[in-house]
């Protein structure tokens, strides 16, 4: 299954740390030497993991809450229970969905349900489980190199090496990795690296496998 995203207009920016919500949207929210310039795409940083967050970024719709252009998702995840905010989804209770990185709101008030919630995780959209799946990819770092904040990683993915850019992360030569999609650019030139690369993936994250 494929879930409808509309509405609302925001785009989730996750740079380093700092969410940014587009106006357009009727709710009141807090935010809790860049390398790539010119067309390079914004790389955008996990959330560091903490007590209380979701064990995995999938799960189990059990409501969907539209108000405020948003959908309020409340999720079990393996047995716990999280509140997400995101795009306008159709996802319906029992559908598995799955997302990319969050950023976690505490004590956040929430006009349009006239409610408070204790945590929840603004997240840009949500997808089936089996179509995250399906752009998840794996492979071995063969090297990784780390400069004005950001991971340049060689990896090997079904014979080929490759290039990936992603948020300063700690890998090391040997260690399987995932990531999820990614922009690929061309003839990209890393300053600080002082390197052109033939072609390069910007990606948001890379987790250990």
């Amino acid at each position: 299954m494929k879930f409808q995203n509309s509405g609302c207009g925001w785009f989730f920016a996750f740079v380093m740390l700092a969410l940014t919500l587009l106006a357009g949207c009727n709710e009141a929210t807090d935010t809790g030497g860049n390398e790539p310039t010119g067309n390079a795409p914004q790389a955008a940083a996990a959330v560091e993991p903490s007590s209380g967050l979701p064990a995995r970024n999938a799960g189990k719709v059990i409501s969907n809450q539209l108000a405020g252009g948003y959908s309020y998702l409340e999720i079990d995840v393996d047995g716990d229970r999280f509140w997400l905010a995101t795009s306008i989804s159709s996802a319906r209770q029992g559908d598995s969905v799955a997302w990319k990185d969050h950023a976690v709101m505490t004590n956040f008030r929430s006009k349009s349900l006239n409610r408070d919630f204790e945590r929840i995780l603004f997240v840009d959209h949500v997808v089936s489980e089996a179509e995250m799946a399906q752009n998840t990819h794996r492979g071995k770092v063969l090297e990784s190199l780390s400069s004005a904040g950001y991971s340049y990683i060689r990896v090997e993915e079904n014979g080929a090496s490759l290039w990936l850019a992603a948020p300063e992360t700690k890998v090391e030569a040997g260690q399987s990795i995932l990531w999820s999609g990614g922009s690929p650019m061309r003839n990209f030139t890393s300053r600080s690296l002082e390197r052109e690369f033939d072609e390069i993936t910007f990606v948001n994250a890379i987790q250990g496998s």
